[in-house]
């Protein structure tokens, strides 16, 4: 069987070309992004409870922890907070306006590799050493970052289901 060199030719016209779609396909792909699933969720409702646990014994330096440290805090009626160190002051702040009994209820965990989103609902107490207790209710939502194997609050903001309350004359 003798060879064709017009086959050939066209053999290798097509490899030339085909070579570097193929490199660059293979370049581009790189590792595989880790994909969000079902135990990620779970782990990030099981973080909200504990979450709820750390604010329900007062501890402001657990909560923080939740947080890294350039965590972003959104509060109803207030500006936002920077940093681990002003979220820590923010909770003890809190507490000191008699903040306590935290229910959050989950209804949603979704997201995409590291990244997720959570939103739910809450209910607060707040019992200051004057006047009448408040029980507020609301919605939050917490963006989620996986950094090293673990999930931290990236952002957190939430916003009262009541009016919020005014002296008269304002």
């Amino acid at each position: 069987m003798t060879s064709n060199p017009f086959m050939t030719s066209v053999r290798f016209v097509k490899l030339a070309l085909l070579a570097p779609v193929a490199l660059t396909m293979a370049a581009c792909s790189g590792p595989a992004e880790k994909g969000f699933v079902q135990a990620d969720a779970n782990t990030i409702r099981q973080r909200t409870q504990e979450f709820e646990t750390a604010f329900n014994t007062k501890d402001a330096v657990k909560v923080a922890t939740f947080y890294p440290g350039e965590g972003v805090l959104m509060p109803p009626n207030a500006p936002t907070i920077r940093g681990r160190e002003e979220i820590q002051k923010f909770y003890v702040d809190l507490y000191a306006q008699g903040g306590t009994d935290l229910e959050m209820d989950t209804k949603d965990v979704r997201g995409h590799g590291t990244l997720a989103y959570e939103t739910g609902t809450y209910s607060l107490n707040r019992r200051p050493e004057k006047g009448a207790a408040v029980r507020d209710r609301g919605k939050y939502m917490f963006i989620w970052r996986n950094t090293g194997g673990a999930w931290t609050i990236e952002s957190n903001i939430w916003s009262s289901d009541l009016p919020e309350m005014l002296p008269l004359g304002n």
